[in-house]
């Protein structure tokens, strides 16, 4: 499923912190493999909740190890990421990388677990209590 021409669709839930604030985040995707293993791609992100709500766009590049003898796959990647806000903060970029594992599941799905690490360009101190930051995430891909 991670050849060369194939196309995946990438869902996720998740939760997070912003300004002392628990929101639920909505992600949707998609890649495309320029190689085996190799794939590009961009996901959305939507977090719901308490005001204000964020949106961001994120283009990435991602390669995930096939010849490994083992179920699972490593991954390691990178992306950049544009968040707005629906009011009162100035947008902000970030950049980072990411690694971790594919679980198959079936055929043409997968998990994925793993580990961020995101800088934040230009963050104001008193808005986010640090310009870095390395949390976990968990995604389930579909690939056709």
């Amino acid at each position: 499923m991670f050849r060369e021409g194939n196309v995946e669709l990438d869902a996720g839930v998740g939760l997070g912190v912003f300004d002392s604030k628990d929101y639920f985040i909505l992600l949707a995707g998609g890649g495309y493999y320029l190689r085996d293993g190799l794939s590009v791609g961009a996901t959305a992100e939507a977090w719901t909740g308490p005001e204000p709500h964020l949106y961001d766009v994120s283009p990435a590049v991602r390669y995930i190890f096939l010849d490994v003898p083992w179920h699972f796959q490593p991954y390691a990647g990178a992306f950049y990421r544009r968040t707005v806000y629906d009011h009162d903060y100035t947008p902000i970029d970030s950049s980072g990388v990411r690694g971790g594992l594919v679980f198959p599941l079936t055929p043409r799905a997968y998990l994925t677990g793993g580990l961020v690490y995101e800088h934040y360009f230009g963050c104001d101190k008193s808005v986010y209590t640090s310009c870095d930051q390395v949390y976990p995430e968990i995604g389930l891909a579909f690939a056709f």
